[in-house]
């Protein structure tokens, strides 16, 4: 994919996810899903591999996205593209946010925002459970563990993520990726 193309899809990708990196993985999934040069299994790992690291989902999903399609100059094309709109949108509108935050049209659309992120965001949980799901027994064990974890005992993300994966070593191999 040319450098321009990688830009143009982060660039569109930045101005459209509204709600932040999180909503940007189920947009991203649905355009690389087209592409020759990623699988949907890679797709995924990327995906579980840019929220596991450290600073923002959106610039670490560009950068692993974009290299894979135009290597380290596609990374910085698109964590570039990915950060130029909200740069601007934050430039030029948050005093005009901020003076209208009372607004009920304002308040109106950041509810509609609100409720269009929380589907998206339901979409990517949905897709990364089939996928947990298909590894077998051992996996959905693993995931039930760590949803237990998070949800009931409110344990750090950081813990539960080590415990699942410290349970599914332990469980032994079956189909890693």
């Amino acid at each position: 994919m040319s450098l321009f193309k990688v830009f143009v899809l982060f660039l569109r990708l930045g101005a459209l996810t509204f709600g932040g990196g999180i909503v940007m993985i189920g947009l991203l999934e649905r355009e690389l899903r087209g592409t020759e040069k990623l699988s949907s299994e890679e797709t995924m790992d990327m995906i579980i591999f840019a929220t596991a690291l450290p600073g923002p989902i959106a610039a670490n999903l560009a950068w692993l996205a974009g290299e894979k399609l135009a290597g380290k100059t596609g990374a910085f094309t698109a964590v570039l593209g990915t950060v130029i709109p909200p740069f601007l949108t934050i430039l030029f509108l948050s005093k005009f946010f901020l003076l209208h935050m009372n607004d009920p049209l304002i308040a109106a659309f950041f509810l509609g925002a609100a409720c269009a992120v929380a589907v998206i965001i339901g979409g990517v949980v949905f897709d990364m459970t089939k996928i947990s799901f298909s590894g077998g027994w051992k996996d959905m064990v693993v995931f039930a563990v760590v949803s237990v974890l998070l949800l009931a005992f409110r344990m750090s993300p950081f813990i539960a993520l080590g415990a699942g994966l410290s349970l599914r070593i332990a469980l032994g191999e079956e189909k890693l990726r």
